[in-house]
């Protein structure tokens, strides 16, 4: 049975009349709670859904970071260049240059003695084993945080790849230069005196590292003394095989801006080998007369070098700077006078230089 509104009998008796509500709404009190409409529902979705959006594109971003941070890891890597090269060269360079810097060194003292002896025409110095050979370097500008490497090589080239090392018996460790060092720098012939030299060995070959500070006031060098402890006739070391000593310039990087070269014998009786290196090349000299004297008068032989005299007339400022000059003007004719066999003819001028020295 149905009434009037359409409802049931049980329906009608179900739903709450005007006064009913209304004691009910003042129960509870004004605050009632929202509907949830239609409208509301779907932007609790939008909101849902933003909220996945941005995750997902945070997550995105991530991935992205961390590729482009392995990416931009293996494109440093590659880019930036290591203090040391991975490819280093078997056999040391020999060719001199004096580079930006005008990178040149010299003898602190020439004069000869008892334990050392410098032959000017060999360019060669002859000393005793365990004997200071102090020397001076000169680069401009004189920068600071460069670094001089030393190395000793043989100066002969069947020999140029063989790493120079001390003999058995210097490396023993009974042998008092060997007490508290480094079982890795007793090999080194060549011990640098600074304290912050470094001992180094790549691909065999020994070097010291030593850091150039800047020259001090009233200075135009930095003096560096080294010291050689093995020597050229030991067996099985150097075994009587010439050497020399490469100085090079360096920079943090390895990178060369200097290169010179200085013979060194290391032995026993310094002023007798020198002597006997010396006359090898002036015995040399009478073949080379006789061969000339054989050759038809029609012909004129021509030298193998510019031999045009020229007077020079400088004035320059400071003793270490003269002495310089003076050294290069002979060390150049001494060199070419080796080279092409006419010694006599660049003699008489290598012995003005000398006079001209104090």
């Amino acid at each position: 049975m149905t009434n009037t509104n359409g409802f049931s009998d049980s329906q009608e008796s179900a739903l709450l009349d005007d006064e009913a509500f209304s004691e009910l709404q003042r129960e509870i009190g004004s605050n009632t709670l929202p509907l949830l409409t239609g409208t509301m529902i779907e932007d609790d979705i939008d909101v849902k859904f933003d909220i996945v959006e941005t995750y997902n594109e945070e997550k995105y971003d991530i991935n992205n970071l961390t590729q482009k941070y392995i990416e931009g890891k293996q494109m440093k890597t590659e880019e930036s260049p290591e203090y040391y090269p991975a490819s280093e060269p078997t056999t040391p360079v020999r060719e001199e240059f004096p580079g930006c810097y005008n990178f040149q060194f010299s003898l602190a003292n020439q004069e000869s003695t008892k334990h050392r002896v410098y032959s000017p025409s060999l360019r060669k110095v002859f000393i005793n084993m365990d004997e200071t050979l102090p020397l001076r370097f000169f680069w401009d500008p004189s920068d600071d945080g460069l670094y001089l490497r030393t190395t000793m090589v043989f100066s002969l080239d069947q020999y140029a790849s063989d790493p120079v090392r001390r003999c058995h018996n210097h490396m023993a460790l009974n042998n008092t230069n060997n007490r508290d060092y480094d079982p890795r720098v007793i090999k080194h012939v060549v011990r640098c005196l600074d304290l912050s030299s470094m001992y180094e060995e790549r691909n065999e070959h020994l070097s010291v590292l030593t850091p150039l500070r800047t020259p001090q006031p009233g200075s135009q060098y930095v003096p560096m003394n080294f010291k050689f402890l093995c020597k050229n006739s030991c067996p099985s070391g150097m075994n009587r095989r010439p050497t020399d000593l490469i100085f090079t310039l360096e920079d943090h990087k390895r990178t060369v801006l200097g290169r010179r070269i200085l013979s060194v014998r290391v032995c026993s009786c310094p002023k007798r080998d020198k002597k006997k290196e010396e006359s090898e090349i002036t015995d040399s000299q009478p073949d080379i007369k006789k061969r000339k004297l054989c050759l038809p008068v029609a012909k004129k032989v021509m030298p193998s070098c510019d031999t045009h005299v020229f007077n020079v007339q400088l004035k320059i400022i400071g003793k270490e700077n003269y002495l310089a000059v003076l050294k290069y003007a002979y060390d150049i004719m001494a060199g070419q006078a080796a080279r092409t066999g006419q010694y006599e003819f660049f003699k008489p001028y290598m012995d003005d230089i000398l006079h001209e020295t104090p």
